[in-house]
């Protein structure tokens, strides 16, 4: 299987007035063709490591690796240009709500035409039926008629779609979804991996799927990495991750309602100190 990406303790640290707060802290695996999720609670730093890949850092954070390399290149030592040549046409995100991640005063089609035309010399006439096209490839009912809406007028999940669309109208190689159904319902859930899943296997992507749903994680994913206080804590297949070893994972999967059995109230964390050592 051919590495798309590669990276080597990556650290993410953030200086406060009270210290320096270590988001990501030695985090190493690779990726190819493949969809890998990464889970684990709020503040694990699963969207920081995103961040990092993508060069999305805020401008105070301190970001570091032993390499941090994508396709060939070392994201660390490009120019902020290069890196920006980067986002959208070869590395995407997806990011977690649509409410707050799409401009409220650009339609649709414009945002994600303004994508295409930014890495590829398209005229407006094209450029707006590759939109259409990919509005279509993310089953987007109308697309002329969503082409022309603003955000506020589409629902959650025709947001999403229309986020999806944006982010794979230049094709990329690499896409990282960060938590891309977490605001969304459980039938718009599986329309959006359908989605998401169909177009990563023909296309052959590599695709980053941070979530906090194990359930939903193991059904989708190839592999798992389980973060825990900025550290991978454990490394397996997501067919296997039922099995999954580390104290942590376990107390994840064991938080989780079970169907049929009455768990009142269900049981929380028993955190351990050397798990964040």
């Amino acid at each position: 299987m051919t590495t798309l990406l590669t990276v080597e303790n990556l650290r993410v640290r953030y200086p406060t007035r009270t210290g320096v707060i270590e988001a990501v802290r030695g985090v190493s695996f690779t990726l190819g063709r493949e969809r890998l999720g990464i889970v684990g609670e709020s503040g694990s730093g699963k969207s920081q490591t995103g961040r990092a890949i993508m060069g999305l850092t805020s401008s105070h954070g301190i970001v570091t690796a032993d390499r941090l390399n994508f396709s060939g290149i070392d994201l660390l030592s490009i120019s902020a240009k290069e890196r920006r040549s980067l986002r959208g046409k070869r590395i995407a995100m997806v990011l977690q709500d649509p409410k707050y991640s799409l401009d409220p005063v650009m339609t649709i089609g414009r945002q994600i035409t303004e994508t295409l035309r930014t890495h590829e010399k398209v005229g407006k006439a094209e450029a707006r039926d590759r939109a259409l096209a990919m509005l279509e490839a993310v089953q987007i009912r109308d697309p002329k008629r969503v082409y022309d809406l603003h955000p506020h007028e589409v629902s959650g999940g025709m947001g999403q779609r229309a986020m999806i669309a944006m982010m794979l109208i230049a094709g990329p190689e690499l896409l990282i979804a960060d938590e891309p159904t977490s605001a969304l319902d459980v039938t718009v859930q599986l329309d959006v991996l359908r989605i998401m899943d169909k177009l990563v296997s023909e296309r052959g992507m590599g695709l980053i799927f941070v979530s906090h749903d194990l359930r939903l994680v193991s059904s989708f994913c190839d592999r798992v990495i389980v973060m825990y206080a900025g550290k991978i804590v454990e490394e397996l297949k997501a067919s296997e991750l039922n099995n999954a070893q580390h104290p942590y994972t376990r107390g994840l999967l064991n938080c989780m309602p079970v169907i049929g059995e009455d768990r009142h109230p269900l049981p929380v964390l028993d955190r351990k100190p050397e798990w964040a050592a």
